[in-house]
Parts: C-alpha cells; sequence; structure tokens
C-alpha cells in the first residue's frame, strides 16, 4: 500500500469506525484511583499486556489481513490517561493474497465503505491451477461504486465480470492462476460493501459450488464426471439452474455444466399436491415492495382443503393477504388478513382455494409461512368455520342446518352480527366476521374497555380519533391504563370531561404508562378521549379499561408506591393511615382525612414511600432501586443489596431505568458477596437492554456514588429460574454449531468455522455439574485466515 493510501485511509476511517470499534470493544471497567481503566481491543485485534496501572504498557497488533490503523504501544501516564487512544484494525485497500483459500472484504465490510475508494486485490495461486470466488454478500451503490474481476496480473487482463448494485453476483472461475480485483467508489454514498470467499483448485477438478439457501446437496466428489444435485426445501421451487450439474470437459477446460441452482419462495403458483406450503416471496427474508401474488390450490372433487398459518406478519393497513373460496378473484371472500391477526386455520367449501397477496410501495416485513392440506368433506355438515381472533364462537354443532354465532373481546368490534347458517350445500352463509378495534365510537355502560386502531398490532398514521364514554347518571368515569406505547410527542391521547379539547384533563404521549385518571367528577356522567397520530412512526398503542365510580365520598387516593394503607372508606370523616414497605421511607402526611364540600378532596396529598440505599431480599422475584428513586440519588452512597431466592433456582436481573453519573458504579456479583465473580461493573446507561444471568441462587450487589454530579439513579427487575441447564452460549460470527447435545449439565456444543476462518479458542464446550450452570469455557471467535483445525 502507498503512503498516499494510508494517508487516506487514516482520514477516513475513524471518523466512521472508531465510535463504533470502541462501543463494541469496551465494557466498563472497575477504575482505581492510579489506574487509567481498561481501554478495549480493537474490533479484530489482539492486545498484549494487562496492566492498567500508572506506567503500565499494553502493544497491539491485528488479525491475519488486516492493517493496524494508530498506535501499536500505549501508556498509562501519572494523570490517569493513556497516551492515546487504541488503534483501530482495517482491511486494507490493496494486498496480495497467496494462500490456498480465503477471503476478501471491502474496506469497514459490513458498516459501509468510504468514499473516493479506489483498491486493487490480487489473488495467485500455483501454477497449474484455477481460483475459484464465492459472493457471500454484495451490496454496493449502483451503477457509480463498481467491482470488476480480471483474469490474470496485470490492469489490461481479460475482465470476465464487472459488478454493482444489491444482487449476489454468481460465482467465478479463472482461466489463469491470477485474479485481480478493482473496487472503485465515488463521492458519494455507501453501500454494505461485500464479502467474497475464494478458493483454489486443480485442473482436474470443478469449484465446490456451495449449498444453495433453502436447499439440499446431494454429492460431495468434484472431480472431473462427478454430479451432484440439489433439492429445494418445501415451498420453494429453482429459479435457476438444473437439479443436477456434472462436472466435465468443455472446450478444453474442467467446469460445471451449469450453474448451482437457486431455490426461492414464489410469487404465486397452482398447487394440486395433497399438502404443502405456501411461502410469501423472499421468505425467509423479508418480502419487496408493490407484489401482486396469486396462489392457486386445488384438491380432489369432493374434498377440501385446510389452511394453517404457521407465521404471519405483514405492514398493518398496506399490506394484505385475501382468500377465496374457489378458483378466483370472484369467488367468495373468506378473510382479508394484514399485521400479525390472523385465525389459526381455515377451511374451503370446495376443493379450490385462491389467495392474493398484495403489498404497497413502502415498508415491508417478514411475510406469512402458510401449510395446506386437502381434508375429506363430511356429507352430512359444513366444516368448522373457525373463530375470529380476538372473539369467541357460540354453538358446536356444524351439521346441516345448524347455527353458530360469534361475539369479540371487550374493546373490539364484529364486523357483521348475522349468524352463519350451515346450507344444504355445505357453504356457511357467510363468511367468518372479524373482530375489530375501531377508530372512536359511542362507549356506554358500567365498563368497558377502550383500544387504539389495530391494537395489539401497531396503529395506522394519520389518525384523528374521538371516542365518548358514558356510564350511569351521577356517576364518574376512571381510567385504567393497560398498556400504552405511542410515538413521543407526535401521537397523543387526550382526555376531557366537559367535551372541549382545548385544555383537556391529560395528555398523554410516549411509552410511560399513565396513572389512573378520573373524569366526569362533577356528575356529568361522560367523558371523551381523542387520539392523534401523525404520518410516520407507530406503536402497539394502548389498552385503557374504564368503570364507574359514586362521586359522594371522596376518590380513591390510590396507593403510596412500595407502601401500605390500613382504612378502606372513603366518605366524610374517614381515616386513611399509611406506611412503607421494608427499606422505604414515609414522606408527608402518616394519616389522610376525607374532607366534605362540594366536590370531595382528602386533607392532604398522598404521601410517597422513598428508596433506602441497599436492602436484602429472598423472593424469587423483585424489584430494586437506587437510593430516592425514581428521583435523583445522593452523593457519597455505599448501597449493598443481596438477592436469595429458592435453592436450585438462578437469577436474570435486568434494568428498566438506569441512569448514573461519571464516576458512580454499580457492581454485580455472581454469588454472595464480593468474593463472587463479577458479572459487570456498569456507569452511565451501560446497563440498559443487557439481561445478566447468575449461575446459583445468589446476587450481591454494590453500588456507589461520589462527591461530584448524581443520576436518575437504577430500577432492577429480577426473576428466578430453574438451573436445569446452561443459557445458549450462542454462535460465534462466522461460525457454527458441529454438535449440540443440549444445554443440560454435563451436555457440550462443539463449533466450526466457515472455509476462511480459524477457530480461536476451545472448540468444545461443556455445561459444568454441580450447583452453579456455566459453560466451562468462553465461546470461540472465528477470526479471517488459516485452516480449521480437524
Amino acid at each position: 500500500m502507498s503512503t498516499e493510501d494510508t494517508r487516506f485511509m487514516h482520514k477516513k476511517i475513524p471518523k466512521q469506525c472508531s465510535s463504533r470499534l470502541w462501543q463494541k470493544s469496551v465494557k466498563i471497567p472497575e477504575i482505581d484511583k492510579e489506574s487509567c481503566g481498561d481501554p478495549g481491543t480493537p474490533l479484530y485485534g489482539i492486545r498484549e499486556g494487562d496492566s492498567f496501572s500508572n506506567g503500565g504498557i499494553l502493544r497491539f497488533e491485528c488479525q491475519f489481513g488486516f492493517e493496524l490503523i494508530g498506535e501499536k504501544t500505549i501508556s498509562c501516564q501519572d494523570n490517569n490517561q493513556w497516551s492515546a487512544n487504541i488503534p483501530i484494525c482495517i482491511f486494507p485497500c490493496m494486498s496480495n493474497f497467496t494462500a490456498p483459500s480465503g477471503t476478501v472484504l471491502s474496506p469497514d465490510y459490513p458498516e459501509g465503505y468510504g468514499n473516493n475508494m479506489n483498491c486493487v486485490w490480487l489473488i495467485q495461486s500455483d501454477s497449474g491451477s484455477r481460483i475459484h470466488l464465492a459472493f457471500n454478500d454484495f451490496d454496493l451503490e449502483a451503477p457509480y461504486d463498481s467491482l470488476t474481476v480480471k483474469d490474470g496480473e496485470t490492469n489490461d487482463a481479460p475482465v470476465i465480470g464487472r459488478f454493482s448494485g444489491a444482487e449476489n453476483p454468481s460465482h467465478l472461475t479463472s482461466n489463469t492462476n491470477t485474479l485481480r480485483l478493482e473496487f472503485q467508489a465515488d463521492h458519494s454514498m455507501s453501500g454494505r460493501g461485500f464479502n467474497i470467499t475464494y478458493s483454489t483448485f486443480g485442473h482436474n477438478e470443478c469449484p465446490d459450488p456451495g449449498i444453495p439457501i433453502n436447499a439440499r446437496r446431494f454429492g460431495d466428489s468434484f472431480q472431473l464426471g462427478s454430479s451432484i444435485s440439489v433439492v429445494c426445501e418445501d415451498g420453494f421451487i429453482k429459479t435457476q439452474g438444473t437439479e443436477t450439474i456434472s462436472c466435465q470437459l468443455e472446450r478444453g477446460k474442467v467446469m460445471w455444466s451449469g450453474p448451482i441452482p437457486k431455490c426461492e419462495a414464489p410469487c404465486g403458483g397452482h398447487y394440486s399436491t395433497p399438502s404443502g406450503v405456501i411461502l410469501s416471496p423472499g421468505w425467509p427474508g423479508y418480502y419487496k415492495d408493490s407484489l401482486s401474488c396469486e396462489w392457486v390450490i386445488e384438491a380432489e372433487p369432493g374434498r377440501s382443503i385446510k389452511i394453517t398459518f404457521d407465521r404471519f406478519q405483514t405492514e398493518l393497513g398496506y399490506d394484505f393477504l385475501e382468500i377465496h373460496d374457489g378458483q378466483n378473484l370472484l369467488s367468495p371472500l373468506v378473510g382479508s388478513f394484514n399485521g400479525t391477526q390472523v385465525p389459526q386455520f381455515l377451511f374451503s367449501s370446495s376443493n379450490f382455494l385462491y389467495l392474493l397477496f398484495t403489498t404497497d410501495n413502502s415498508r415491508s416485513n417478514v411475510g406469512f409461512k402458510i401449510l395446506y392440506e386437502s381434508v375429506t368433506v363430511d356429507s352430512y355438515s359444513c366444516l368448522d368455520p373457525g373463530i375470529p381472533v380476538n372473539g369467541i364462537r357460540y354453538g358446536q354443532d356444524f351439521s346441516i342446518g345448524s347455527t353458530v354465532s360469534f361475539g369479540c373481546d371487550s374493546g373490539y368490534r364484529l364486523s357483521h352480527e348475522e349468524p352463519l347458517v350451515c346450507e344444504k350445500n355445505h357453504w356457511w352463509s357467510h363468511p367468518l366476521p372479524t373482530c375489530d378495534a375501531l377508530c372512536g365510537g359511542d362507549v356506554r355502560g358500567p365498563w368497558g374497555t377502550i383500544l387504539s386502531p389495530g391494537f395489539p398490532d401497531s396503529y395506522p398514521s394519520s389518525l384523528n380519533c374521538t371516542w365518548t364514554v358514558e356510564v350511569s347518571h351521577g356517576k364518574g368515569v376512571q381510567f385504567q391504563f393497560n398498556s400504552f406505547h405511542l410515538e413521543d410527542q407526535h401521537d397523543y391521547l387526550l382526555v376531557t370531561e366537559n367535551g372541549s379539547f382545548l385544555q383537556p384533563l391529560a395528555r398523554l404521549t410516549g411509552n410511560e404508562l399513565p396513572s389512573n385518571i378520573n373524569a366526569g367528577l362533577y356528575g356529568n356522567f361522560k367523558a371523551q378521549l381523542r387520539f392523534i397520530s401523525d404520518f410516520s412512526i407507530s406503536y402497539e398503542g394502548f389498552n385503557i379499561t374504564f368503570s364507574e365510580y359514586t362521586l359522594e365520598p371522596c376518590e380513591d387516593p390510590g396507593m403510596p408506591r412500595f407502601g401500605r394503607r390500613n382504612g378502606y372508606s372513603f366518605g366524610v370523616g374517614d381515616t386513611l393511615s399509611f406506611s412503607c414497605n421494608l427499606g422505604y421511607r414515609l414522606e408527608g402526611a402518616p394519616e389522610l382525612i376525607c374532607l366534605g364540600g362540594g366536590r370531595r378532596m382528602w386533607s392532604a396529598p398522598l404521601p410517597r414511600c422513598v428508596a433506602e440505599c441497599g436492602s436484602s431480599v429472598i423472593n424469587n422475584e423483585g424489584i430494586l432501586l437506587s437510593p430516592n428513586y425514581p428521583m435523583n440519588y445522593d452523593n457519597n452512597h455505599e448501597c449493598i443489596y443481596s438477592i436469595q431466592v429458592q435453592a436450585g433456582k438462578g437469577i436474570n436481573i435486568s434494568a428498566r431505568t438506569f441512569h448514573l453519573a461519571q464516576g458512580d458504579i454499580l457492581k454485580i456479583y455472581d454469588g454472595k458477596d464480593n468474593t463472587a465473580q463479577v458479572l459487570g461493573a456498569f456507569t452511565g446507561s451501560s446497563m440498559l437492554g443487557l439481561t445478566l444471568i447468575s449461575t446459583s441462587n445468589h446476587l450481591w450487589l454494590e453500588f456507589y456514588s461520589d462527591a461530584e454530579d448524581n443520576g436518575e439513579g437504577f430500577k432492577l427487575v429480577y426473576s428466578s429460574f430453574e438451573l436445569s441447564h446452561c443459557e445458549d452460549p450462542g454462535v460465534p460470527q462466522f461460525g457454527f454449531k458441529v454438535n449440540d447435545q443440549g444445554h443440560f449439565s454435563g451436555s457440550s456444543i462443539t463449533y466450526r468455522c466457515e472455509p476462511g476462518y480459524t477457530l480461536h479458542g476451545a472448540s468444545t464446550l461443556k455445561c459444568m455439574t454441580g450447583e452453579r450452570r456455566a459453560w466451562d469455557n468462553p465461546l470461540p471467535s472465528c477470526i479471517v485466515g488459516g485452516h480449521n483445525p480437524e
């Protein structure tokens, strides 16, 4: 690589990569007074040295095939600062490859390459051999960024391929023992880049054609004259190639008789087998935009078709699957489905079913997997009509002339009220109704449920829904929020009691569960809700139950969080007394008296229970809070928390809230005290999104705050689980499991790496016996270069 190339990459890469590499490699350490702290290890890098104290020196190098940018050596200075940032490891923009197999990556793959790039790689094999390229991933800005492959060493060698865009190119094979790869990127947008593996092979054999995704390959010999065959998995069809290809001599070269077959989920088709699978196009990935796919399922005359939804998830309100009871779109509609709400199964009344899947031009989703089978039709009855999602069915008799009717769960409304009658032609008189959460309406009764449209799926965009809730005369309305998640600030719910939303009782947004709201306090027995959503992001919305209550006494003041109340009467002169749970201190009046007047009110606000510093809990599930939570904790705290659950169980612990100031830290130990192994040391918001798992029935936590800034603190939630097995250790990137005996005590898992990667660490992990459940070694890693150990 030239000096100019190195300067370019040094300027370009850290700006977009260094923060990412830092986040992936650094764990928040325990920092001593005379220590710089653990700076981490670069992604694709190796670190030598483990002293972080003043005067300590760390040395860095990169894994094979990567180039180090930055300082190779850093030292911990007397001011507790490292002499430089840790370096980064990048895949070089120019390099020669002479190993018999390996991997070529675009710079900074898969995070996206830089602009204005001009990279050249040479792959050279032994004289008399050839080179095979397999494109594992490919995403370049089309048509401005491109990869050119030349059959030779020099710039004027013949071009055998030029590629751009996001479609994986087919395999390439050289005619010589050298390939030249030239990558060019312009000054603007970039894609993910590419991941290419290469291998060399002799003149009397064909290159390994690989195994197509969604398919099985039969045959492992690639010698001249051998053959392999490929069979697609259920639901997939061959979209290129033939089922069998042979290694043959053609025009003086040894090559496969055709490309390896490609198996994809089709957009439509006619199916007449007794059973099968229908997949959305692109399965198991996301389907594409602007689709219109038609399937016809045909059974033998006299039989019916049963379909079962194994998986269903489309863009709510925009991408639909219609199912018609017959051969075409004009046949009776069985149902139109979107989002995630589908019945468990459906039956046809004849030997045909027609399916139409349409998508718009915006978002997509994973789609669907549908199983179908032909079934025998009872000559004296109709087939089971099913039960609506979020509904209930009344009647189990499906004989000719019988009737079934339906109802919906609270908050949902039936699409049509007419009962279904089993007619003489073995058809039901109407399609199965649906239960829908509607946009607004009048709701009357002493109790009920209000749901956002589409609940529990995400609500549609651009809504303006108004509900009027009317209870018995002289009563008030209390709203209780069971779930609540709206796009913060942009989507909101207004609550009022006088019909005007100019000065509402409440304006609710975000994902924090609101407290109960009382409306109609003066006896107007009505309340109104209005839901507004904008044109962009949406979430699952809300589930609100309401109930009427008598206004004569004072309102129920509620219960202090983490507290207890003595007294259950709210009439004038009644007294309620309050105390707190262990570990909390009462703030406010210990007693409240219901005062008289036109509008009943209590003599003082509801008191609060404030979290104390430290606690010892022995329940199988619970919550731990920082001092004074949910307000900021104070300075100079040293708090000890211990958790003990039932013997034979382990503990899961995670953070609902976690915000500590710099210099404040929470340490979590996997045992009875601080001599146990440290599961983690956390500051800032670093524990959010993590779940820590103990290997016994004890956890020990220590929280320290210094004399400087403070923060909101933490809310930790824990639960217990049976310690019958070790947690799934996962799979290393670019690796796979060779053998998995399960995760129970004494079982083991064996790993290997994909071609072009070398296993670092123990290849076999064993779930240890005894009172703890943990693996005897950490998860190994797969790095670029070398060979897998046999």
